[in-house]
């Protein structure tokens, strides 16, 4: 397995770093770091582009070489295979994404917030970026998170791929011994829904993992009830699926998916079966 891990060189960079590790740890993964020159290539730019690549990329080397070392060093007892790639791009997501398919990485990780001016790599959006075009599942880490291993994850969905969805996260789950609560939002008006005890036993016997259960929550707020339920379950791992269309899309429309990926405290991972392959 290969976790690739784009990175600005950044606090936030080192964090989802930190936290690939010990996610490679337990998975028994590798892990690739790529950094994406991106330069701007208007006006005056555009008669040196080649020059201005050049020494973006030469700055980038320079700066990966001490952030390689530093991350070695502070990563002590947990060392997986790790390497630094650079590569040059106009467009970070599909630089990404290429970089992926290339390599058969299985996971993206990356931290939600990052660094500005010549490195022009804005992580905190550029997560919720990949998460929409990611062709792999995206695991977006906040800045002060601690790698541990998740003992519960948080499934938040609409109900209406849930029974094939589960299988997924029942597959992850059982790698780490974790806990799986389902979690449902359903308005505050709804009438129609289905009974939690009996519905939990329904996606144990698909799933075929008895560590699941299933909570409903009526709110018309639903990023704010996920977050609540996050807390109340104290879950390490916040996880979902996103499609083109679908009442929980309101999670993942552009900026919805920024405010939760900014302003969650747990890691959320998040698959889009709209891009995934």
């Amino acid at each position: 397995m290969t976790i690739l891990v784009p990175v600005d060189y950044s606090k936030a960079s080192k964090t989802a770093v930190h936290y690939a590790a010990g996610l490679a740890k337990q998975l028994g993964a590798d892990i690739k770091m790529l950094h994406v020159v991106q330069a701007n290539t208007s006006g005056k730019a555009l008669l040196k582009l080649s020059k201005l690549q050049e020494q973006l990329v030469e700055i980038a080397r320079h700066d990966g070489e001490l952030f390689f070392n530093e991350v070695r060093k502070s990563l002590r007892g947990k060392r997986p295979e790790l390497g630094i790639h650079i590569k040059h791009g106009t467009d970070f997501t599909r630089t990404v994404n290429q970089f992926c398919e290339g390599e058969g990485a299985d996971l993206i990780v990356m931290g939600t917030t990052g660094a500005s001016g010549l490195k022009k790599i804005l992580l905190g959006s550029n997560a919720a970026a990949m998460i929409n075009t990611a062709t792999v599942p995206v695991l977006a880490v906040p800045p002060k998170a601690l790698y541990t291993k998740p003992t519960k994850i948080v499934y938040a969905t609409n109900l209406k791929h849930t029974e094939e969805e589960i299988k997924t996260v029942a597959a992850f789950a059982e790698i780490l011994a974790a806990r799986v609560e389902v979690f449902y939002v359903a308005g505050i008006k709804a009438t129609s829904i289905p009974d939690e005890k009996d519905y939990a036993k329904m996606l144990r016997q698909i799933a075929k993992y008895q560590k699941i259960g299933f909570t409903i929550a009526k709110s018309d707020n639903i990023p704010q009830a996920v977050e609540n339920f996050v807390k109340k379950q104290n879950a390490r791992l916040l996880t979902t699926f996103t499609h083109k269309l679908g009442f929980f899309e309101k999670l993942f429309e552009r900026g919805m998916t920024r405010k939760m990926v900014y302003h969650i405290r747990v890691p959320i991972l998040a698959f889009n079966k709209s891009t995934l392959k």
